[in-house]
């Protein structure tokens, strides 16, 4: 039995081999000529899993409130070129509330109801409509565009915390936007024929919220592929951050770096290097960069999985501040599942509210901190019984293996579509 016609509507391009492929991972051996993806950034796709593409270019919707003639939507194919054109730089890396409202403005005020995106909805003609959910208006304005115009059923993914108030910061604009996001956000839910969530906290939040039985779908391992390998630990032991270090991170990597300075007193105990193409600021530099931690720059994605592959502790870190610490408070990275499957230790710090750290508990698959005194304890802990290490390395793989599966993860989206 063939597939079913899914229409995906996001925001990057799929590009495959690159750290953005969860949506790819979902769609691999679904079949090319299946799929097809609505997105609005200026890079063109280049991936096996789907072959038709629409794209709503931001650059030109910006441009689209003064010039009302600009065709700002195209239909597009898989490519080796790599074309960009440059996004205006308020709109490409949008900070803070007030660029987030005036990006919003842009949106409803330009042109991307098009007779272009009519003719490409008309001429797939999907089955089901997949779309995942993000924070922004506009996307939900699009998503409900498509939804009024095909009628057809909806499958919705959502891997954030894209509705309830604690996620972000409560100042007026804030509120302000969450407020005309939520609007949106209902419609959308209300038309969903299947919700799916990245995380069993999500799960038990979403199906209180909404009176609805969520499923959890994660990007899936390919374990035929994989197998554990047991490595003896190091000494000095190796620990590996690569990221970012936005949104409060460095704090918490600042508060192991401080942690090393005890440990490795009288000896060089443990060593944390990151990865990041993050610039860093002075203050940053001077609090990353001690106590056997040091800062290396930034890696290529075959080089981060040989850097991973080397190390004995794999780090993940959320904010612990005030000010940022949900606001990931139910994303659930692409990181965790490239870690698990890794085989290696984690050391995963972050408030016990948040989705990565709620998961690690309750599967006892990495050594967490949930506050900045449990940090020296933990890695002390770590040092003085290396064993730990190879046991939670052992832990990390078998709870990827059971919770991961790529055929498992496959047959739930199947599933679900299928319902929908």
């Amino acid at each position: 039995m063939e597939n079913k016609r899914v229409l995906v509507v996001g925001i990057n391009p799929w590009i495959d081999n690159t750290g953005i492929n969860t949506l790819i991972n979902f769609f691999d051996g679904w079949g090319a000529d299946a799929v097809a993806h609505i997105y609005t950034r200026d890079k063109l796709p280049n991936t096996r899993v789907c072959n038709h593409f629409f794209q709503i270019s931001e650059t030109k919707v910006v441009k689209s409130t003064l010039y009302r003639s600009l065709k700002t939507g195209r239909t597009v194919y898989n490519t080796q070129a790599e074309e960009v054109q440059s996004e205006h730089a308020i709109y490409k890396k949008p900070a803070g509330a007030a660029k987030q409202l005036l990006r919003e403005m842009v949106w409803k005020f330009g042109k991307w109801k098009t007779k272009e995106l009519d003719a490409f909805l008309e001429e797939f003609a999907p089955d089901v409509l997949f779309f995942p959910v993000y924070s922004n208006v506009y996307m939900c304005r699009l998503q409900n565009y498509i939804v009024d115009k095909l009628q057809k059923p909806v499958v919705l993914y959502s891997s954030d915390d894209n509705y309830s108030y604690a996620a972000v910061r409560h100042t007026p604009l804030c509120l302000l936007h969450r407020f005309w996001l939520r609007h949106q956000e209902k419609k959308l839910f209300k038309r969903a024929n299947k919700v799916l969530v990245i995380s069993p906290k999500q799960k038990e939040e979403y199906d209180q919220l909404f009176g609805i039985d969520c499923g959890v779908l994660t990007k899936g391992i390919d374990f035929s592929q994989v197998q554990y390998e047991p490595k003896p630990v190091g000494d000095p032991i190796r620990m590996v951050y690569t990221g970012k270090l936005i949104i409060g991170r460095w704090k918490s990597l600042a508060r192991i770096a401080q942690a090393l300075g005890e440990i490795n007193r009288d000896k060089t105990k443990m060593v944390l290097d990151i990865y990041t193409t993050d610039v860093l600021t002075e203050e940053q530099k001077t609090a990353l960069n001690r106590n056997g931690c040091a800062v290396r720059g930034a890696l290529r994605l075959d080089q981060v999985q040989q850097v991973q592959k080397e190390a004995d502790v794999l780090v993940f870190v959320e904010s612990l501040e005030k000010k940022f610490r949900y606001t990931a408070r139910l994303s659930f990275s692409t990181k965790i599942t490239d870690y698990l499957k890794s085989g290696k230790c984690i050391f995963a710090v972050g408030d016990r509210q948040i989705a990565p750290i709620d998961y690690f508990s309750r599967f006892d698959s990495a050594v967490t901190a949930t506050s900045y005194e449990q940090i020296g304890e933990k890695l002390a802990m770590l040092a003085a019984q290396p064993s730990l290490i190879e046991q939670y390395g052992r832990k990390a793989f078998d709870c990827g293996k059971q919770n991961h599966d790529k055929q498992k993860m496959q047959k739930k989206l199947h599933d679900a579509i299928m319902e929908a």
